[in-house]
């Protein structure tokens, strides 16, 4: 170890300079919303609804289109083996109620509805048809 000598030492020697003080004029505010950046996020608010509720179709429709797909491969396929099971299916959607506050929930997609509009259009021909021939 070193040993220090007297001559090793250095005066430290920097200025001390009086406190400086400064006046504070305003106090802390309580957070405050500017009025238009409430708007601004309202806008923004349903702008997302409207997207939710835009994408909740859009995905209906591949939903929907999915099913087409697998009925065609069923069809040119094995008559025995089911390709695609179908379960109950629901997609995000978002309403608002009167007093203008939304509801996140989840709409039902009848992925049997084109079956029962052909199935009912085919029973309106069949009884048109039976009409003309009792007519006749």
């Amino acid at each position: 170890m070193r040993e220090i000598k007297d001559s090793d030492k250095k005066p430290f020697a920097t200025p001390i300079s009086p406190p400086q003080v400064k006046t504070i004029t305003t106090a802390i505010a309580p957070l405050q919303f500017p009025e238009n950046d409430i708007g601004n996020e309202w806008e923004r608010l349903v702008a997302q609804v409207q997207c939710i509720n835009q994408m909740a179709a859009q995905l209906e429709a591949m939903i929907l289109e999915f099913k087409t797909i697998a009925g065609t491969l069923q069809e040119k396929g094995q008559p025995y083996k089911s390709i695609c099971q179908y379960l109950p299916v629901s997609v995000p959607w978002v309403l608002q109620k009167p007093d203008e506050s939304f509801i996140l929930t989840m709409r039902k997609v009848d992925i049997f509805h084109a079956e029962r509009e052909a199935a009912q259009l085919a029973q309106q021909l069949r009884l048109q048809s039976r009409k003309k021939e009792w007519r006749s």
